[in-house]
């Protein structure tokens, strides 16, 4: 059994010594500098304020029908001047959805931009002059299948000292991502080899997931073998602890022992990350849920410019117009970067009713009757984040966006749990007790996602930063035995030898 520990150990920590450096080192990196993404703060911010005069604009069921497009998602916003509804449209003949904008007057499909159109909207969002523009399907920065409704993109390069880029989707006639230089530089040392993140790997996400998942599989499998390894070499010899007399052997056994629990959890949660073999379930309601959340179906009849007067009138001046769907009613949800509002949209006339959120009981109502074949759950309204709804940085200006408070919380006796926002209307999380386990064993032992550390920052970056450099020292020293193993020793004082006989001194 220890013959095979052995082998394993060694020919794994062979190959897979520079994998670990590099896992340990970028951590560190992507830790501090995320990989690039169009913040909803950050997009809502550069839109134009809704300007629609009375009567000047179709409902998104209206639009749609006019253009002949069936969708999931609508949103009101401006293109320049012209308001324009941007429909999610199903795709046709097995093709994925697509974004395409659609004219609020006329009903007619907008066609897509050209590079210049494009550059147009990237000078708007951005207040910058454009560069240069390029087409393309995808690049390191766009690569993640989260954009596949927007392709293909077009990258805007705009004037300033920071190398501001930005990605238009000639779709829906707006910016979807941006990536600046020093975050890209970092990136290319965090998220990209940290993530085995490279285009070229990543556009195949099957592909991408099969290679991320084994060769973490082999990483735990190093990792708990040194593990075991290290402790058994403890009790070989009662009178010598570490029983290895060399330098590197020496210090990797200490510096194994000192980082094997958190790198063997690192690893472990890393793997878990990616979901391997559907241990875990989603975190979105399912199908059945969102159909009861949703109700009937109701028609939407208010003219957006009315919603839009009436927020006016209550001081918001709203960039964005969607629909939400509830309780079988439809709503208008007008918003900025800071603030949303409510308006019913099932009436033809306007109305000062109105809503900052929805109110207690129905929300209270609505989950109480989400799941009824599992009985009656236990429904509260939270101020504060909990164990399973929570935010890495409650301070951050998008978490209003990503993890909004209060919220409404219900749970079932069968571990199920639905945390829904009366401020959108929407259900944010759905957790189970799988949920629970990826919760502990990848947010908690990857990210240290713990509520005392997300308490104590500082606490955090210092357990962060200090562990994983104990994981580069220890990772140093695997990268040495490697090399001495796949390199013996007569073949490296070879050349030190050949040198030696061309001196001057050593001829005879």
């Amino acid at each position: 059994m220890k013959k095979l520990l052995i082998f394993l150990h060694k020919w794994l920590g062979v190959v897979l010594a520079l994998f670990f450096l590099m896992w340990f080192a970028s951590g560190v990196v992507l830790y501090f500098v995320p990989f690039p993404n169009l913040t909803q703060t950050e997009r809502l911010s550069a839109l134009s304020p809704l300007d629609l005069p009375i009567g000047c604009c179709l409902t998104a069921q209206q639009a749609g029908e006019a253009a002949g497009l069936r969708f999931t998602d609508a949103r009101l916003g401006m293109h320049g001047k012209q308001p324009v509804w941007r429909l999610l449209a199903s795709g046709q003949d097995g093709a994925g959805a697509h974004w395409r904008t659609v004219d609020a007057h006329s009903g007619q499909v907008l066609p897509l931009l050209n590079d210049l159109a494009a550059s147009t909207v990237a000078q708007a969002f951005s207040g910058r002059a454009a560069i240069a523009t390029e087409r393309l399907e995808r690049d390191q920065w766009t690569v993640p299948q989260g954009l596949d409704s927007h392709r293909p993109l077009v990258k805007v390069v705009l004037d300033g000292d920071d190398g501001l880029e930005l990605y238009v989707s000639p779709g829906a006639a707006e910016v979807v991502r941006d990536t600046r230089r020093s975050e890209r530089f970092w990136n290319w040392l965090g998220a990209v080899p940290h993530w085995l993140y490279p285009t070229v790997l990543r556009q195949f996400p099957k592909a991408w997931h099969q290679v991320v998942v084994w060769v973490s599989i082999a990483g735990v499998l190093v990792a708990l073998s040194g593990l075991v390894l290290g402790v058994w070499q403890l009790f070989l010899n009662r009178n010598r602890w570490i029983p290895y007399r060399k330098f590197w052997t020496r210090w990797h056994h200490i510096a194994g022992l000192v980082a094997a629990v958190f790198s063997v959890t690192w690893i472990v949660s890393g793997l878990l990350s990616m979901n391997p073999f559907e241990v875990f379930g989603g975190r979105a309601a399912s199908s059945a849920e969102r159909t009861q959340w949703q109700g009937a179906v109701a028609e939407v009849r208010l003219d957006p410019a009315a919603a839009l007067a009436i927020a006016r009138a209550q001081g918001l001046q709203a960039q964005e117009l969607d629909v939400a769907r509830v309780a079988g009613q439809a709503w208008y949800r007008l918003r900025t970067a800071e603030q949303q509002l409510l308006v019913r949209a099932d009436v033809a006339t306007p109305s000062p009713e109105t809503a900052v959120a929805l109110s207690g009981a129905t929300v209270g109502t609505l989950l109480h009757t989400l799941r009824p074949a599992h009985g009656t759950p236990s429904v509260q309204r939270i101020d504060a984040y909990d164990d399973q709804y929570y935010a890495r940085n409650a301070t951050d200006a998008n978490t209003r966006h990503t993890r909004p408070l209060p919220v409404w919380r219900a749970d079932w006796g069968d571990g199920v749990t639905v945390y829904a926002d009366p401020a959108s209307a929407r259900i944010l999380l759905r957790t189970d007790e799988a949920g629970r386990w990826r919760r502990l064993l990848y947010n908690g032992l990857h990210s240290f996602d713990f509520a005392p550390l997300l308490a104590r920052p500082w606490l955090r970056h210092m357990l962060v930063v200090g562990l994983s450099l104990l994981g580069v020292a220890l990772c140093i020293t695997s990268c040495v035995l490697a090399w001495r193993v796949l390199v013996p020793r007569q073949k490296r004082r070879q050349p030190a030898a050949a040198g030696a006989q061309c001196r001057p001194d050593a001829i005879a």
